[in-house]
Protein backbone atom coordinates (compact mmCIF):
# COMPACT_ATOMS: atom_id res chain seq x y z
CA UNK A 1 0.00 0.00 0.00
CA UNK A 2 1.25 3.16 -0.74
CA UNK A 3 2.33 5.06 2.30
CA UNK A 4 0.04 8.21 0.92
CA UNK A 5 -3.28 6.12 0.90
CA UNK A 6 -2.40 4.64 4.17
CA UNK A 7 -1.61 8.15 5.81
CA UNK A 8 -5.37 9.24 4.34
CA UNK A 9 -6.48 5.97 5.77
CA UNK A 10 -5.18 7.11 8.88
CA UNK A 11 -6.47 10.47 8.61
CA UNK A 12 -10.24 9.53 8.20
CA UNK A 13 -10.42 6.49 10.68
CA UNK A 14 -12.96 7.41 13.12
CA UNK A 15 -14.26 5.36 16.21
CA UNK A 16 -16.47 8.54 17.26
CA UNK A 17 -18.38 11.55 16.07
CA UNK A 18 -16.22 14.39 16.06
CA UNK A 19 -19.15 16.84 15.61
CA UNK A 20 -20.53 15.74 18.93
CA UNK A 21 -17.53 16.05 20.82
CA UNK A 22 -17.42 18.34 24.09
CA UNK A 23 -15.42 21.42 23.83
CA UNK A 24 -12.76 21.70 26.23
CA UNK A 25 -15.00 24.59 28.11
CA UNK A 26 -17.78 21.97 28.90
CA UNK A 27 -18.07 20.02 31.94
CA UNK A 28 -17.83 16.39 29.79
CA UNK A 29 -14.78 17.06 28.10
CA UNK A 30 -13.30 14.01 27.77
CA UNK A 31 -9.49 13.49 26.44
CA UNK A 32 -10.28 9.75 24.93
CA UNK A 33 -13.57 10.90 23.50
CA UNK A 34 -12.41 9.83 20.25
CA UNK A 35 -11.41 6.18 21.15
CA UNK A 36 -13.72 5.71 24.41
CA UNK A 37 -17.07 4.09 23.31
CA UNK A 38 -15.68 1.61 20.26
CA UNK A 39 -12.30 0.55 21.76
CA UNK A 40 -11.51 1.40 25.50
CA UNK A 41 -15.27 0.31 26.86
CA UNK A 42 -15.67 -2.42 24.32
CA UNK A 43 -12.21 -3.88 25.51
CA UNK A 44 -13.15 -3.75 29.06
CA UNK A 45 -16.44 -5.97 28.34
CA UNK A 46 -14.36 -8.28 26.30
CA UNK A 47 -11.84 -8.82 28.95
CA UNK A 48 -14.68 -9.18 31.50
CA UNK A 49 -16.66 -12.17 28.85
CA UNK A 50 -13.41 -14.27 27.96
CA UNK A 51 -12.43 -14.41 31.52
CA UNK A 52 -13.41 -15.51 34.68
CA UNK A 53 -11.21 -13.89 37.96
CA UNK A 54 -10.21 -15.56 40.97
CA UNK A 55 -11.11 -14.36 44.32
CA UNK A 56 -8.54 -12.35 45.10
CA UNK A 57 -8.01 -9.26 43.18
CA UNK A 58 -5.98 -6.16 43.31
CA UNK A 59 -6.37 -2.49 42.11
CA UNK A 60 -3.47 -0.17 41.56
CA UNK A 61 -1.95 2.16 39.27
CA UNK A 62 0.19 0.72 36.19
CA UNK A 63 2.46 2.35 33.53
CA UNK A 64 2.21 2.39 29.54
CA UNK A 65 5.57 3.04 28.30
CA UNK A 66 4.97 5.82 25.36
CA UNK A 67 8.03 8.41 24.09
CA UNK A 68 5.86 10.28 21.59
CA UNK A 69 3.95 13.82 22.62
CA UNK A 70 0.38 13.61 24.45
CA UNK A 71 -1.11 15.28 26.93
CA UNK A 72 -1.90 12.16 28.50
CA UNK A 73 1.81 11.17 29.33
CA UNK A 74 2.68 10.92 32.93
CA UNK A 75 6.12 11.33 34.38
CA UNK A 76 6.02 8.37 37.42
CA UNK A 77 10.34 8.87 38.54
CA UNK A 78 9.29 5.90 41.41
CA UNK A 79 8.22 3.54 38.25
CA UNK A 80 9.94 1.13 36.05
CA UNK A 81 8.80 2.73 33.08
CA UNK A 82 8.76 6.60 34.00
CA UNK A 83 6.88 8.20 31.07
CA UNK A 84 4.35 7.20 29.04
CA UNK A 85 0.36 6.56 29.82
CA UNK A 86 -0.75 6.34 33.62
CA UNK A 87 -3.67 3.91 33.77
CA UNK A 88 -5.57 2.25 36.58
CA UNK A 89 -5.84 -1.04 36.90
CA UNK A 90 -8.13 -4.14 38.38
CA UNK A 91 -5.89 -7.68 38.03
CA UNK A 92 -6.76 -11.02 39.69
CA UNK A 93 -3.71 -13.08 41.05
CA UNK A 94 -3.11 -14.56 37.51
CA UNK A 95 -2.10 -10.67 36.64
CA UNK A 96 -5.11 -10.96 33.98
CA UNK A 97 -6.35 -7.16 33.77
CA UNK A 98 -9.91 -7.73 34.39
CA UNK A 99 -10.79 -3.76 34.29
CA UNK A 100 -8.68 -0.68 33.56
CA UNK A 101 -9.33 3.21 33.26
CA UNK A 102 -6.62 5.11 31.58
CA UNK A 103 -5.47 8.44 33.65
CA UNK A 104 -6.63 11.87 31.40
CA UNK A 105 -4.46 14.14 33.71
CA UNK A 106 -5.57 16.74 36.45
CA UNK A 107 -8.25 18.99 35.83
CA UNK A 108 -8.84 22.81 36.63
CA UNK A 109 -10.37 22.18 39.90
CA UNK A 110 -8.80 20.30 42.75
CA UNK A 111 -10.12 16.84 42.89
CA UNK A 112 -9.68 15.15 46.51
CA UNK A 113 -10.19 11.01 47.35
CA UNK A 114 -9.09 10.42 44.06
CA UNK A 115 -7.73 7.37 44.82
CA UNK A 116 -11.03 6.40 46.64
CA UNK A 117 -12.70 7.25 43.43
CA UNK A 118 -10.38 4.79 40.99
CA UNK A 119 -11.54 1.82 43.77
CA UNK A 120 -15.50 2.85 43.71
CA UNK A 121 -15.20 2.65 39.85
CA UNK A 122 -13.29 -0.39 39.32
CA UNK A 123 -15.12 -2.60 41.68
CA UNK A 124 -18.23 -2.11 40.87
CA UNK A 125 -18.69 -5.19 39.14
CA UNK A 126 -17.55 -6.85 42.24
CA UNK A 127 -20.66 -6.45 43.91
CA UNK A 128 -21.77 -9.31 45.95
CA UNK A 129 -19.40 -11.41 44.29
CA UNK A 130 -17.39 -12.49 47.57
CA UNK A 131 -14.32 -11.42 46.21
CA UNK A 132 -11.17 -9.84 48.50
CA UNK A 133 -10.03 -6.80 47.33
CA UNK A 134 -6.05 -5.42 47.65
CA UNK A 135 -4.22 -2.16 46.99
CA UNK A 136 -2.11 0.43 48.94
CA UNK A 137 -1.98 3.53 50.99
CA UNK A 138 -2.40 5.69 48.51
CA UNK A 139 -6.11 4.25 47.91
CA UNK A 140 -6.83 3.10 51.19
CA UNK A 141 -9.11 4.91 53.69
CA UNK A 142 -11.59 4.18 56.39
CA UNK A 143 -14.92 5.42 54.41
CA UNK A 144 -13.40 3.59 51.25
CA UNK A 145 -13.67 0.17 53.77
CA UNK A 146 -16.82 1.40 54.90
CA UNK A 147 -18.22 1.62 51.13
CA UNK A 148 -16.56 -1.42 50.47
CA UNK A 149 -18.83 -2.75 53.14
CA UNK A 150 -22.33 -2.23 52.12
CA UNK A 151 -21.20 -3.98 48.47
CA UNK A 152 -20.34 -6.73 50.41
CA UNK A 153 -16.45 -6.57 49.32
CA UNK A 154 -14.34 -7.84 51.68
CA UNK A 155 -10.99 -5.43 51.33
CA UNK A 156 -6.98 -4.81 52.81
CA UNK A 157 -4.81 -2.60 52.44
CA UNK A 158 -1.74 -0.71 53.84
CA UNK A 159 -2.82 2.96 54.72
CA UNK A 160 -1.28 6.27 56.24
CA UNK A 161 -1.95 6.55 59.66
CA UNK A 162 -2.41 10.42 59.16
CA UNK A 163 -5.62 9.73 57.36
CA UNK A 164 -9.03 10.38 59.12
CA UNK A 165 -10.83 7.95 61.94
CA UNK A 166 -8.49 5.80 62.45
CA UNK A 167 -7.26 4.47 66.17
CA UNK A 168 -5.00 6.42 68.41
CA UNK A 169 -4.33 4.27 70.60
CA UNK A 170 -1.83 2.14 69.28
CA UNK A 171 1.84 0.57 70.23
CA UNK A 172 3.98 3.36 70.19
CA UNK A 173 7.01 2.93 67.52
CA UNK A 174 9.82 2.54 70.28
CA UNK A 175 7.92 0.04 72.32
CA UNK A 176 7.61 -2.04 69.46
CA UNK A 177 10.94 -5.00 68.23
CA UNK A 178 10.88 -6.52 65.03
CA UNK A 179 7.91 -9.09 64.93
CA UNK A 180 5.56 -7.38 67.47
CA UNK A 181 2.03 -6.00 66.15
CA UNK A 182 -0.85 -4.66 67.55
CA UNK A 183 -4.48 -4.24 66.36
CA UNK A 184 -7.75 -2.02 67.08
CA UNK A 185 -11.54 -3.25 65.70
CA UNK A 186 -13.95 -0.01 65.52
CA UNK A 187 -17.22 -0.58 65.75
CA UNK A 188 -17.65 -1.16 61.77
CA UNK A 189 -15.89 -4.07 62.65
CA UNK A 190 -12.84 -2.70 60.30
CA UNK A 191 -9.80 -4.06 61.88
CA UNK A 192 -6.07 -1.87 62.02
CA UNK A 193 -3.28 -3.65 62.54
CA UNK A 194 0.50 -2.09 63.43
CA UNK A 195 3.12 -4.43 62.59
CA UNK A 196 6.86 -4.07 62.61
CA UNK A 197 9.52 -5.81 60.63
CA UNK A 198 12.17 -3.75 59.54
CA UNK A 199 9.87 -0.59 59.38
CA UNK A 200 6.87 0.06 60.87
CA UNK A 201 3.71 -1.08 58.67
CA UNK A 202 -0.05 -0.30 59.35
CA UNK A 203 -2.72 -2.09 57.85
CA UNK A 204 -6.87 -1.49 57.34
CA UNK A 205 -8.42 -4.95 57.09
CA UNK A 206 -12.39 -5.41 56.23
CA UNK A 207 -13.88 -9.06 56.95
CA UNK A 208 -17.28 -8.34 54.67
CA UNK A 209 -18.53 -12.09 54.54
CA UNK A 210 -17.86 -14.84 56.97
CA UNK A 211 -17.23 -17.26 54.06
CA UNK A 212 -14.32 -15.32 52.85
CA UNK A 213 -10.62 -16.82 52.90
CA UNK A 214 -7.58 -14.51 52.41
CA UNK A 215 -4.81 -16.56 53.19
CA UNK A 216 -2.43 -18.39 50.29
Amino acid sequence: MPVRKFIWILGNIHLNDNNLMPKKSEKNFDKLYKVRPLLLDHLSEMFLKVFKPGQKQAIDESMIKFKGRSSLKQYMPKKPIKRGYKVWMRCDSSRFACEFQIYTGKTEEVERNLGERVIRILSKKLLGKNHVLFFDNYFTSYDLLKHLETQNITACGTVNMSRKNLPKNLLEDKKMKRGDFDWSVSNDEITCIKWKDKRIVHILFLMATKSCEIGG
